[in-house]
């Protein structure tokens, strides 16, 4: 480990930048900022990279500057991929990909009332619809369209919430991946989306009234520069600016209040009070139809506590970590609702996390997380009794379609590393699985090999992680092999399908998937020693975490350093940033998407100070020496030897502002050893990964297949070997060449 975790370092103690500095990172726009915070000097060389050029109020832009200099970076990428076998390997990943992708897939379809409802992509086109029929086998209508409304196919719908009685859609349109959206209303009878609409919304949660398709609730931004939302209610045919407060925005800065209805039942009206990111939420409540203040049952940043079922009593079920990490199932009288007379239906399991419960047909249905994959355990209603557990394939997940009251079976999109997704229906009285359909996806993975593995932290942690390779793959250290993290914000990864891990195996390398502290895998107590908690800094543990994986690998001989590419998007582009300064020995390249770079001021960007439930305060002296340690953009040092480094961001990010790749990247190039390769990608017309267009998808997954392929070589390992073989006999000849006298 490099000595990066020291209080004064490379930004924090050169005295300054020379031209030539500058010169070396292609001219980027600079101003050198700097101050003191807390006794500690801190230099940014590059903040005019975070100027926006666009007018005030809108969403983040490049200054005219920025963009130009974007521009040439951009370039720089496209040289380095130019030569014939980085055009090879876009090829064939573009190739693969395309194929992946053409073939028609659909969602499960969903019942509203008399009629049904499914997600359907075509083929290659842009952005999935919406359709609807009269019956779950079809025929299918289009009736919500994304790829008309724009035709570079950037314009999609991010969310959208059916009326209980299917005859009305609410829906979300977002433009080049931006968290900024609109919501509008279709009218399923007269196929027209009608003159409602409501403008920049963000993360919008929708419900609508009981036994309505007139009126509904939604969250909205109090747009004064800070977090918080507040509910307004919404009636057909009206203005939005008639539309009415249902509960005003709370006082915290970072209060986010979203309302939520339980389903087939109407007995409360629930909100859910957010402060940032912190998993830790609060629960008001007040009985459905009043309009007497709204009671507040649980205070924010204390426990958590999620309603799923109310009973006939009038009692709820919900699911807590109230002294139970992994989550206990509770019930409560909302008339009653203190902690003491709680009574706990099903107790907290020490192994796995309770993750959701469906109360139905006179059961409990309890879905768990059993080492990432999903488990689901069915009890009486009064949970003293375990009846039995669902036939899941052994480490899978299961998408459930929505349920109805009255339904007897549940329709079920059960998919694995290995698989992409095939139908089944449980039959309830049964608890028999019935195969439905297989997935039309031309590839899978059923015949490679997938095997649970643990590393040992720095700490003596035991860290999991799944491997994914063919038969075929020596296990000699030769194998190109991804490491992929993410390691926050209680989001776990679990045994999902992806056509791209499937094109980087099927191509001879492995694909490895780590569950890091920080993470939502395995309960409360992984998460807290994964953040910056109670002041403490345990946000280290996840990049020891990383590092302790890709050391065990080299040591069990499934790759070796200069083979080992590293990736992560988004908490895992601030993982992959960290790990490539502190462990920089232990990688051959890095991809870091989309990432939060500099944590002395994430702040300081749209809803970035919703993120100290894992970055910490910077404000706060503690919290402050604390990311200076762990902040990429701070753990630069002058004259770093590094790996390869793709860093990649899109211009219309405006959740991890593309400032933060930028500052990174230009002070990458500026300050480390000018023989590094330090290439940027910013995508134009894309956000922070949501909503981009299958053409952008398939080519952002080949640039980055091409840059693998430069940085360590071929990932079909024969190649790299004759490969190798060939570099041997070449400088071989060249030493003989060098002997001859002349």
């Amino acid at each position: 480990m490099t000595d990066t975790l020291t209080p004064a370092f490379a930004l924090a103690t050169d005295d300054h930048l020379t031209y030539g500095d500058l010169a070396h990172a292609l001219h980027p726009p600079h101003g050198h900022m700097q101050r003191k915070k807390f006794g500690i000097m801190v230099r940014d060389f590059f903040r005019t990279l975070e100027k926006s050029g666009a007018p005030k109020g809108q969403p983040w832009a490049p200054s005219t500057e920025t963009a130009a200099w974007i521009g040439r970076e951009n370039q720089k990428f496209d040289n380095y991929i130019k030569g014939p076998a980085a055009q090879a390997s876009m090829a064939a990943a573009t190739d693969f990909m395309t194929k992946a992708l053409d073939y028609d897939r659909s969602g499960l379809a969903e019942r509203y009332g008399d009629a049904y409802f499914r997600n359907f992509q075509k083929a290659l086109a842009a952005q999935p619809v919406i359709q609807t029929a009269t019956s779950a086998n079809g025929p299918w209508e289009t009736i919500l369209d994304p790829n008309a409304l724009k035709a570079d196919g950037t314009r999609a719908i991010s969310d959208y919430t059916i009326s209980p009685d299917g005859k009305r859609i609410a829906y979300m349109t977002s433009d080049s991946g931006s968290d900024v959206q609109t919501l509008h209303v279709y009218d399923v009878a007269t196929k027209q989306t009608l003159p409602d609409t409501v403008t920049n919304a963000r993360f919008t949660s929708i419900v609508w009234d009981k036994d309505s398709h007139d009126s509904f609730q939604y969250t909205y931004p109090t747009h004064d520069n800070t977090r918080r939302t507040f509910i307004k209610h919404h009636t057909i045919g009206e203005n939005e600016t008639q539309d009415t407060t249902v509960f005003n925005a709370l006082s915290d800065p970072d209060a986010m209040v979203a309302p939520f209805r339980l389903p087939d039942t109407n007995k409360y009206e629930w909100i859910n009070v957010e402060i940032g990111t912190d998993k830790n939420s609060g629960l008001m409540f007040r009985p459905f139809g009043s309009t007497e203040p709204f009671k507040t049952l649980l205070e924010p940043k204390q426990t958590t506590i999620s309603p799923v079922a109310e009973l006939d009593d009038g009692s709820i079920l919900a699911i807590t970590s109230k002294d139970a990490p992994n989550g206990k199932l509770v019930q409560f009288d909302p008339r009653n609702p203190d902690e003491k007379n709680w009574k706990t239906i099903i107790p907290e399991d020490k192994a796995d996390q309770l993750k959701d419960v469906n109360l139905h047909k006179g059961k409990l249905f309890a879905t768990y997380s059993h080492d990432t994959a999903d488990a689901i355990r069915v009890y009486t209603p009064d949970g003293q009794q375990h009846l039995y557990d669902v036939p899941l394939p052994f480490q899978s997940v299961a998408g459930i379609a929505r349920i109805n009251k009255d339904d007897d079976t549940f329709t079920m999109k059960i998919s694995s590393f290995q698989t992409p997704g095939d139908t089944y229906s449980y039959d309830i009285a049964t608890n028999k699985m019935s195969f439905v359909a297989k997935s039309a996806s031309p590839f899978d993975l059923k015949d490679a090999i997938v095997e649970r593995l643990y590393a040992t932290s720095k700490d003596g942690t035991k860290v999991p992680y799944t491997v994914i390779r063919m038969p075929d793959t020596k296990l000699d250290g030769t194998a190109a092999t991804k490491l992929y993290g993410y390691g926050g914000f209680n989001i776990p990864l679990g045994p999902s399908y992806s056509n791209g891990v499937t094109q980087f195996v099927k191509a001879g390398g492995i694909y490895v998937q780590a569950n890091l502290r920080g993470g939502g895998e395995f309960g409360e107590n992984w998460y807290n020693n994964g953040r910056i908690y109670k002041h403490k800094n345990n946000k280290q543990n996840v990049v020891d975490d990383f590092a302790a994986v890709a050391k065990d690998l080299a040591e069990r001989k499934y790759t070796s350093p200069q083979r080992l590419v590293t990736n992560g998007a988004s908490n895992g582009g601030w993982l992959t940033g960290e790990m490539l300064l502190q462990y920089p020995q232990l990688i051959g390249g890095s991809i870091t998407e989309v990432g939060v770079q500099d944590l002395l001021r994430f702040t300081k960007g749209t809803y970035g100070a919703a993120w100290k439930s894992d970055y910490g305060d910077p404000d706060n002296e503690q919290d402050f020496k604390s990311e200076l340690t762990i902040s990429p953009l701070h753990s630069i040092k002058r004259g770093m030897k590094l790996p390869p480094v793709l860093v990649k961001t899109a211009d219309h990010d405006d959740r991890v502002l593309p400032w933060h790749s930028l500052k990174f990247a230009a002070t990458l190039q500026a300050v480390t050893d000018r023989l590094n390769t330090v290439l940027l990608r910013v995508d134009s017309g894309a956000g922070h990964g949501a909503g981009k267009p299958t053409a952008k998808v398939i080519q952002s997954f080949a640039e980055s297949f091409a840059f693998i392929e430069k940085a360590i070589g071929p990932v079909n390992q024969q190649a790299y070997k004759q490969e190798l073989v060939t570099k041997k006999a070449a400088a071989l000849k060249k030493k003989i060449q060098a002997k001859k006298p002349r």
